[in-house]
């Protein structure tokens, strides 16, 4: 007499799902981006020829679809002073 293995639902393990290290999405096993926010979630996808070009642009899609404010205000701040202490430094502002 053959034996099978069992096969019911009780008796098999949940797939454990992998979790977007971004969005924290739950996404199923074996895939190679997020399906909520397209981050790379394997090293395929970011070795692999096609795919490298998704996880390359990756960051930049993020940055423009979600711009922190305040990254923006800082670094105009920052390239204004820079700019001032240029123009005094080459002599263009200041007393003559």
């Amino acid at each position: 007499m053959k034996t099978y293995p069992d096969t019911s639902a009780e008796s098999r393990e949940p797939e454990e799902l992998e979790i977007c290290i971004s969005c924290a999405h739950p996404n199923s096993p074996g895939t190679h981006f997020c399906e909520h926010c397209r981050t790379p979630l394997s090293s395929y996808a970011a070795t692999g020829p096609f795919e490298c070009l998704f996880a390359e642009g990756d960051l930049w899609r993020k940055a423009v679809q979600h711009p922190r404010w305040g990254d923006w205000i800082r670094f105009l701040l920052v390239a204004y002073l820079l700019l001032v202490l240029l123009s005094f430094a080459l002599g263009w502002a200041g007393p003559r």
